[in-house]
């Protein structure tokens, strides 16, 4: 007789490989399945423009920059036919390889996130208050107003009414690391 319940590790791979394909989706803007620099370029710009960024600024130019060199960091290490584009099952595979432990997050994903977080604290406390999160989690299409509330609730983790660069970086951290099913940070981008 088979049992109907995965093995603790298979439920981890699949918690990851939701966890990622997410990810992909939200990188994908386009929608045509694989990751080019053109999803990236447009991300940087709705980012930019959507948080009234001016689109000349420093940190918009650093927004660009930061989202050029992932894509060309990401194309260098986990495009295995070398078409110069990623699929989902090669990033799949390859965020497990290059992002999948926390030297690879520090490398791979935080300076960009910080980026992000730089652009979007508006006021410059180095907070994101409910607002600014929300905003920044429709901006990658991730949740809806009301799931962002649930979320950002979740992830502060001082109750302090706001979430600082630090906590989201863990959440971050978690989002692409945790096989643990109760991680606040699988929540990061919505219900998983």
């Amino acid at each position: 007789m088979t049992s109907s319940t995965a093995s603790p590790a298979t439920s981890s791979e699949n918690l990851l490989e939701r966890k990622y394909a997410r990810r992909f989706a939200m990188f994908d803007v386009d929608g045509n399945g694989h990751l080019e620099p053109e999803d990236f370029a447009q991300l940087a710009d709705r980012l930019i423009a959507g948080l009234g960024a001016d689109p000349d600024s420093a940190k918009a130019q650093r927004v660009r920059a930061g989202y050029q060199d992932l894509c060309s960091a990401l194309v260098g290490e986990i495009d295995t036919d070398g078409d110069g584009r990623i699929s989902q099952p090669e990033f799949l595979t390859g965020m497990a390889r290059v992002a999948g432990d926390r030297e690879g997050f520090a490398r791979m994903i935080a300076p960009l996130a910080r980026t992000n977080l730089d652009l979007c604290d508006t006021d410059g406390d180095g907070q994101l208050d409910r607002q600014e999160f929300a905003r920044l989690l429709g901006l990658f299409n991730a949740a809806a107003m009301d799931d962002a509330g649930l979320i950002f609730d979740r992830l502060d983790t001082d109750g302090g009414g706001t979430l600082s660069v630090a906590e989201i970086l863990d959440a971050l951290c978690d989002f692409y690391l945790s096989t643990d099913p109760a991680s606040p940070g699988n929540l990061l981008f919505g219900e998983i």
